[in-house]
């Protein structure tokens, strides 16, 4: 689906990336709902407002928790159903990678990227930086991302070490700031 270029909010739009099944179950659950209750959120309030909308979906070779077509694989439920203006499926960390986001941003006049999704650390980060590194504006809202806990640090450390480190490359809000900011 092409963006109207003719629309005033033409300039912004909203990368759901890596919200999947497989690692929604994996995150802890608590956080896991409060992280997806806010994208949502982020996800309603973007369409109200005719700000494209972008899904990232990852896929791992087969014989894994992420291999393409499994339950695992498929788009959270809070994605099911809705119609975003580009999918993207990609099998590395960053949705920039292969330039097939970037082309159709620059060809729909996006420049500023508000970023969700899952796996704060790998996919999240990549997302962020490589927006960056391409000059988008990157907002990232603090309470709509999540990742599944590591071996020595809990989903809350590694979210918030994420947010820390994603400052020096985007404005790191919580997600109700930016809905008033940006209304």
């Amino acid at each position: 689906m092409r963006v109207d270029p003719n629309h005033s909010q033409r300039s912004t739009a909203l990368l759901v990336v890596d919200l999947q099944q497989a690692l929604c179950d994996a995150a802890p659950p608590a956080a896991m709902k409060a992280a997806t209750a806010r994208i949502a959120e982020l996800l309603d309030w973007a369409e109200a407002r005719s700000w494209p909308v972008i899904f990232v979906q990852h896929w791992i070779e087969s014989d894994s928790i992420l291999d393409r077509g499994s339950a695992g694989w498929q788009l959270a439920p809070q994605l099911r159903g809705r119609q975003p203006a580009f999918h993207l499926e990609k099998n590395v960390l960053s949705s920039f990678e292969d330039g097939r986001l970037h082309a159709w941003l620059q060809d729909n006049g996006i420049a500023r990227l508000c970023i969700t999704g899952m796996q704060s650390d790998y996919c999240i980060t990549a997302a962020c930086e490589g927006a960056a590194a391409l000059g988008y504006e990157v907002i990232l809202p603090i309470d709509a991302h999540m990742t599944i806990d590591g071996r020595k640090k809990s989903s809350a450390e590694i979210v918030a070490e994420t947010n820390a480190r994603l400052r020096a490359v985007a404005r790191c809000l919580p997600a109700a700031t930016i809905m008033a900011e940006c209304d």
